[in-house]
């Protein structure tokens, strides 16, 4: 590649009046060190949320008011994204372009909404949420033009990420997706926004690359370009050893590899991470007011020994299931078939001869009936309700020791979920949620990363 790109990932807590206008301080920097900027969006803060239950409630109802909801609603969602650069203060011409650059869009959405009230659909729903990301870019282009910059919004089905037909949950076609992005990069002279979080399959429906889409398409545009670096950008700056909020002795972690990152989880979704990996890019969690707050995600050989972080899940549901005669795998099928169709959430799996443990978490609202068909069925299934703490890092068999000896510590009936085995890079156990979880992250902390 004959430029030096630098990829800006700005998700949804970037988008306030205080950030945005460092984004712009960035890109300028970046330019005048000689990079290529780009910068992936997420839509605006709450929008996506707001797409969603609107349709959620559209979709329930059989109101006869459908299109004066729809209007009033185009209003509103309008008005969110006006506010913004109101309270930016743009000057009144930029704020004149980005209202017209909206209402163009909504004109679109409105119809998109009127079918979807009519003929709800699982296809419709994914193209409509992500009209969150193309307002935001649409947008947030303008914004950068106002000065110097001169930017241009970009649609991800337009350059086109192609990906599989998992409508809400998609995987981007890497090798058709990054021919398509380099011969569209050649074509670009203005900074690209591109909106995040979507992508289309070959027959043209709009797809979502699920939850943290937006660091998937950041990530890779950035290996597909062989991006000098791609830079999240976040509210809350680098990456901790630990939630600063309930140990206040945690400390900002400069460097973490791949495999790190992706264990951690939640911090970088794991699908991007893939990208990162597979051409060596490096990346930085790094704060907007800061720029010496980050961590750098890079690929290393050499980790140094111990934990990097130890963080936690609360109040997780366990289903312990007596195998009785069963084999493991029939429990298991069981009990994954349940997740599965109650949309439930499984965080972690531990077998012992006589019990399947299984710890799920409660993504979908629809515990409660899962619970209650799994009792039907397997009345000698028992609940317990636990909090998961996990420690990130290099470990050897001793730390593995101490780990479950600090977890018994807290709780003498703890499922330890730690064990040894050749490059162990997470340990993970259960205590039961009566127990206290900062004090354990902060006895966990000062054990492995404090001592």
């Amino acid at each position: 590649m004959s430029k030096k790109y630098i990829v800006n990932k700005c998700g949804g807590g970037i988008m306030v009046p205080t950030l945005l206008p460092l984004v712009k301080r960035e890109l300028t920097k970046q330019i005048r060190a000689g990079y290529s900027p780009i910068v992936v969006v997420s839509a605006i803060k709450d929008v996506t949320d707001t797409l969603i239950s609107f349709l959620s409630n559209l979709s329930a109802s059989k109101n006869k008011n459908a299109t004066q909801d729809i209007q009033d609603f185009i209003e509103y969602l309008g008005a969110m994204h006006l506010k913004l650069f109101q309270t930016i203060e743009v000057p009144t011409k930029t704020e004149t372009i980005i209202l017209n650059s909206l209402e163009k869009i909504m004109v679109t959405l409105a119809k998109d909404l009127e079918v979807f009230s009519n003929k709800p659909s699982a296809e419709l729903e994914a193209k409509i949420t992500a009209y969150g990301e193309k307002l935001s870019a649409t947008c947030v282009a303008e914004y950068f033009s106002q000065d110097d910059l001169k930017a241009t919004a970009v649609y991800g089905e337009n350059i086109p990420v192609l990906t599989d037909a998992v409508v809400k949950d998609a995987n981007i076609l890497y090798e058709e997706s990054e021919k398509n992005i380099v011969r569209f990069m050649k074509s670009v002279k203005n900074i690209p926004v591109i909106a995040g979080f979507t992508g289309r399959t070959a027959k043209g429906v709009t797809t979502l690359l699920g939850r943290g889409g937006t660091d998937t398409t950041a990530c890779f545009v950035g290996a597909a370009l062989r991006a000098h670096k791609v830079v999240l950008w976040k509210d809350v700056g680098a990456v901790f050893s630990a939630d600063p909020r309930l140990v206040p002795q945690a400390r900002t972690i400069p460097f973490l590899s791949y495999d790190e990152i992706e264990e951690a989880g939640k911090i970088i979704q794991g699908k991007a991470v893939r990208y990162l990996r597979q051409y060596k890019i490096s990346a930085e969690i790094a704060s907007l007011q800061n720029s010496k707050d980050k961590t750098t995600v890079r690929d290393t050989k050499q980790t140094k020994p111990g934990a990097k972080m130890v963080s936690f899940k609360k109040d997780l549901m366990m289903l312990s299931l007596h195998q009785g005669d069963a084999r493991g795998y029939e429990r298991l099928f069981d009990i994954s078939d349940l997740c599965a169709r109650y949309k439930v959430n499984v965080v972690l799996i531990w077998n012992d001869p006589a019990y399947l443990h299984v710890a799920v978490e409660n993504t979908s609202g629809m515990l409660s009936e899962l619970i209650q068909e799994a009792k039907a069925r397997f009345p000698e299934i028992s609940l317990t309700t636990v909090h998961m703490v996990t420690a990130v890092g290099n470990f050897t068999w001793k730390d593995v020791n101490i780990f479950n000896q600090t977890l018994h510590t807290f709780d003498a009936k703890a499922l330890v979920g730690a064990c040894p085995y050749p490059k162990c890079i997470r340990m993970e156990g259960m205590v039961a949620s009566k127990h206290d979880i900062a004090s354990l992250l902060g006895a966990m902390h000062k054990i492995f990363i404090n001592k």
